[in-house]
């Protein structure tokens, strides 16, 4: 009997809000929380707690939305709403930062693999020792992208993706030790939550520039992505989520959104600053193998080096998630465009092969991007904040709208908080183009 309550229970707190949480657990956040502490110790850790009400609220619109306006596709609904022409704008608006987002993705999950085994771009000597490292890239980004797409076709990644779940949860765990571990600086995590811009930070051996601001917008725009905005609505749809399960469905959201990932959220970045922060040349960490360094003082002094390995292994495994969530979504968005059925069936072939075409292409262009893989995704969740106020408002409408919400149109206290997310992501949208 109590074991059926306790599957009861999981199964109101599983959905979409799941899916989302884990893509939002991925590598956008882990790299911009991990640098933020390095760089800037505690002064950022309000920006997580201060993120997280926006986030529920905008998530959990979305998927009204989603519902209520019969379940068709949110490109759909902005075409026959407002205007062709803005479905398309928010479609193109969307494709190159998808793109990008699968090839940041992709890079750190080959990097992350060869830091395991002890290669990384510092460890290439000349440009004989570049060209190999470059060529390791290539082959494994093919490998991978092949793999990646033959098992989200076949549907084989369903299979594993308990696995993978289990896999980060270890990580997990091990930046909890280590969050746990920087408790001991209580008085200033505390002081962390006090909102302030701290002083951006120079490197003394190279002299690159840690721009505070930067990271602010790192943070916020890992969390206020306008796909994961746009997909909730998809994948509710997809999941049959009644009107009558709204209240529910906040409930799931408040514990996926705020409990578990801005929990994840505030240990993260407390272990990048208790760990990395204390560092000689903490304002250099860009790298993989140097953000490894967090999960030192894990193992015991013996084992240290198991540290970058597994660190390394579950950074791989945070991209290949967010990688799978984001092809998904691509499909999602690229089907809807043309009017085509975007749900997931093995005899969609127009969505089998725009999964194995957003899997192969960015993968294969990957390595030919050269820039450090953790600062390719922090640039990428950056520019999120350029896309998102367009997206806050057609929510911000749509929700308004009485005759396709009927009673589960937005009251006052959701009204304040969505149009409290525009505003932001719109001055920090004009900071980032600026």
């Amino acid at each position: 009997m109590e074991i059926d309550k306790v599957r009861r229970h999981l199964k109101g707190i599983i959905g979409p809000a799941t899916i989302i949480t884990a893509g939002a657990m991925g590598t956008g956040s882990t790299a911009s929380l991990l640098l933020a502490g390095a760089w800037f110790r505690y002064d950022l850790l309000w920006v997580t707690v201060a993120i997280l009400p926006l986030y529920i609220v905008m998530m959990d619109s979305a998927s009204r939305v989603g519902v209520q306006y019969g379940n068709r596709g949110m490109i759909s609904v902005i075409r026959e709403t407002f205007s062709p022409y803005l479905a398309w704008l928010i479609f193109l608006a969307h494709i190159p930062l998808h793109f990008l987002l699968v090839m940041g993705n992709m890079s750190v999950m080959t990097s992350s693999l060869l830091a395991v085994i002890g290669l990384n771009p510092d460890s290439a000597i000349g440009e004989s020792g570049a060209n190999i490292y470059q060529r390791y890239e290539i082959g494994l980004s093919l490998f991978f992208a092949l793999s990646i797409s033959g098992l989200m076709i076949s549907g084989g990644y369903a299979a594993i993706r308990n696995i993978l779940a289990a896999l980060i949860f270890l990580l997990f765990l091990c930046f909890c030790i280590v969050a746990i571990s920087g408790f001991s600086e209580w008085r200033d995590i505390l002081s962390g939550l006090w909102p302030q811009i701290p002083d951006s930070i120079t490197s003394a051996t190279s002299g690159k520039v840690r721009s505070s601001m930067a990271s602010i917008i790192g943070l916020a725009g890992a969390v206020i992505a306008p796909s994961a905005i746009l997909g909730i609505a998809y994948m509710s749809a997809d999941n049959n989520i009644r009107p009558e399960g709204f209240q529910q469905e906040l409930k799931s959201g408040i514990i996926n959104y705020g409990l578990i990932f801005g929990g994840y959220s505030v240990l993260v970045l407390i272990a990048g600053a208790y760990s990395l922060n204390k560092l000689p040349g903490h304002a250099e960490i860009e790298l993989v193998h140097e953000a490894g360094r967090v999960l030192t003082g894990v193992f015991p002094e013996k084992y240290n080096h198991l540290s970058t390995i597994v660190f390394s292994f579950g950074l791989f495994l945070c991209a290949l998630t967010t990688l799978v969530a984001v092809v998904q979504i691509s499909a999602y968005f690229c089907l809807d465009i043309l009017g085509k059925n975007w749900r997931y069936l093995k005899s969609n072939k127009p969505y089998i092969v725009l999964v194995a075409a957003w899997t192969i292409i960015p993968s294969i262009l990957a390595p030919l991007w050269q820039f450090p893989a953790l600062l390719k995704i922090v640039l990428i969740v950056g520019v999120n904040l350029v896309v998102a106020p367009g997206v806050i408002a057609v929510i911000i409408f749509l929700i308004n709208n009485k005759e396709e919400m009927k009673s589960y149109s937005a009251g006052m206290i959701r009204n304040v908080l969505l149009l409290t997310s525009f505003f932001i992501t719109l001055v920090m949208g004009v900071i980032k183009i600026f």
